[in-house]
């Protein structure tokens, strides 16, 4: 078996707390819609998947958004409700990456946007601090759970893909990365994480 160089690790959920309820219930505070008329009619379509890459801007998602939802608000009122979505760093892992960037190259791999990406740059610098490289999907301009992003992102590090091991909290992105030659574990709970990161701290 390939000894593990690198550990590679989501960044929402697994080392930053989301909670997508922050984004709806601020959007509703903005408007005075419903909460419920936002979560049921969210999703990742097309236009997300191209944010998310870059490929479009906060604007022009955001008209799209608009349109999907039947809502209109000013932009700045939607990026403070996106930007919601953050909570905090889990300080139970971020004690740990100390460690881990001493035994392995650490590194995150994270489907976001170039507007929560300068928040939680902004946010939670020291949460960051001991990742060697952050390969954020707008940066990129590939994203999870496709296979090619993962091979890249191998070949970008200079080593095999059964020299990585992968936590994310979506089966789907631990599929793709298993598809593409990564040990990948899912995580789905902060508690799988802390679990999986104690098991490999263990020499």
């Amino acid at each position: 078996m390939t000894h593990t160089e690198v550990l590679l690790l989501d960044l929402g959920n697994v080392v930053i707390e989301l909670d997508p309820k922050r984004t709806f219930d601020a959007w509703a505070r903005s408007t005075g819609v419903p909460v419920a008329e936002f979560a049921p009619h969210f999703g990742i379509d097309d236009a997300y998947r191209r944010h998310e890459i870059g490929a479009i801007d906060f604007a022009e998602y955001i008209a799209h958004l608009e349109t999907r939802l039947g809502i209109r608000m000013p932009l700045a009122d939607w990026r403070q409700g996106w930007n919601a979505l953050f909570v905090a760093p889990f300080a139970a892992v971020v004690d740990r990456l100390p460690a881990f960037a001493e035994r392995y190259r650490l590194c995150c791999f994270t489907n976001t946007n170039a507007t929560h990406q300068a928040d939680w740059e902004t946010r939670f610098p020291t949460a960051l601090v001991h990742f060697e490289r952050i390969y954020s999907s707008p940066v990129i301009g590939r994203r999870k759970p496709d296979v090619t992003s993962f091979a890249w992102l191998a070949e970008d590090l200079g080593v095999a893909p059964s020299a990585i091991h992968f936590l994310d909290d979506h089966l789907e992105n631990v599929e793709g990365a298993r598809a593409a030659g990564l040990r990948a574990t899912h995580t789905p709970k902060l508690n799988d994480v802390l679990a999986t990161l104690d098991e490999l701290v263990i020499p």
